[in-house]
């Protein structure tokens, strides 16, 4: 995921230029952060990208964290911060102080070293709820917000000065009748099945403005929307406070598109985007589009697991996981999709996904596979081409992005 502006990453660009120029050599270098499932995987991975070949070398592995299944940056990449997705155990030091015997996950913050990228832990708070699967934070950095996999919860942390997280502001829980873990419109062979005994938080996130935050709900089959109350620290609910998706779909990850108008949701259980006009003013949504990711006449089970959007707002990118392929879609001058082809991602079960900073490269972590694979984006068509490269990584599950240019 990169927060650097085209004029930043221009800006960068003709640097290296002049040094060329001059003749000095010259090595344009991004880094990226990498979350396991542990024991499997090592923790959190720091890698430097070269960009003239998309290549990843491993700086270090941090190893006080378990299971951080996501990460991500602070908006001044300064901070990176995890989720620890595993219950009745939080890292020491993990305010506030718990019992004895504490349950739910835990989320925990990091200071990057600006030289060499390498990571200090800060702290490590309370996730508000059950196996934390999803982190992110506001645009003005001063809160943070955790998708409560287990329990159903989101909650909402603000910042400190010094970046760490603080305790949680406000938990909200998600409520509505169980659904059926089978889709009304599976496709033939479909036996994988989704969890719908109760709610599943898989991710929150604000809106592009900042003014409100939505989360999918995939137990329940939900997108919930809160207003954000900045000065109070809590989530109020939108007029529309809810949106519901089609029973056993289960709404998973979801992007906007770079206008802010146009919101992609990803449906984990029946393989569909669901296309919606977002109304930044009241957060409100509008369907227009429902597509499939797999290509004609697939049967079998299929699991989509994430979605992207690329940085010229022209294509979008979703991961099927058990189908081991990245669906890639032109989007059409109103926001809706067209499909345009797949690709292998030469591995198994692709779990995230993610572009460098110059949007050149687009990595899958697959999770079975233990290995992290790239593709070169061709910036004309939005195709992908296997770059050869294998990072061998234990159970990757997720991947961000910090970029330093060095002349």
């Amino acid at each position: 995921m990169s927060v650097h502006t085209r004029r930043e990453f221009l800006g960068s660009t003709a640097a290296v230029l002049l040094a060329r120029a001059a003749g000095a050599e010259t090595t344009p270098f991004a880094y990226a952060y990498v979350g396991t499932y542990t024991p499997n995987g090592g923790g959190i991975y720091a890698f430097r990208i070269e960009l003239a070949t998309g290549g990843l070398t491993q700086l270090q592995v941090v190893d006080d964290i378990r299971n951080p299944s996501w990460l991500v940056l602070s908006p001044d990449q300064t901070r990176l911060y995890a989720v620890s997705e595993i219950d009745n155990y939080l890292p020491p030091g993990t305010q506030p102080a718990m019992p004895a015997a504490p349950t739910g996950g835990a989320l925990v913050s990091y200071a990057i070293d600006p030289r060499s990228m390498r990571l200090t832990r800060l702290s490590a708070v309370a996730s508000g709820g059950n196996s934390p699967a999803y982190l992110s934070v506001h645009p003005s950095g001063k809160f943070a917000f955790a998708g409560n996999y287990g329990s159903g919860t989101v909650a909402m942390f603000p910042v400190g000065l010094d970046g760490a997280l603080q305790a949680a502001s406000d938990v909200r829980p998600s409520v509505g009748p169980r659904h059926r873990a089978h889709t009304y419109d599976n496709e033939p062979g479909q036996f994988a099945i989704s969890d719908h005994e109760g709610p599943h938080i898989h991710m929150v996130a604000p809106d592009p403005g900042g003014q409100f935050v939505i989360a999918n709900d995939a137990g329940l089959d939900l997108t919930l929307i809160w207003r954000l109350d900045a000065q109070a620290q809590r989530l109020l609910p939108a007029a529309t406070p809810v949106v519901a998706a089609p029973a056993g779909s289960a709404p998973r990850h979801f992007a906007f598109h770079p206008n802010g108008r146009v919101f992609y949701n990803l449906y984990e259980h029946d393989a569909k985007i669901a296309v919606y006009d977002y109304d930044p003013s009241r957060g409100a949504l509008r369907l227009k589009q429902t597509l499939s990711t797999l290509p004609p006449k697939f049967a079998g089970s299929n699991l989509a697991s994430e979605i992207l959007v690329s940085a010229d707002g022209r294509f979008v990118y979703a991961a099927n996981r058990l189908h081991n392929a990245i669906a890639g879609f032109a989007v059409l001058p109103d926001g809706q999709l067209r499909a345009l082809n797949e690709t292998w991602v030469h591995a198994d079960s692709p779990r995230t996904l993610c572009f460098d900073p110059t949007g050149a490269y687009l990595y899958a972590c697959n999770q079975k596979s233990d290995a992290i694979t790239s593709f070169h984006v061709n910036a004309a068509t939005g195709a992908l081409q296997f770059t050869g490269r294998y990072e061998p990584v234990g159970s990757p599950a997720a991947m961000c992005m910090l970029r330093s240019a060095r002349v």
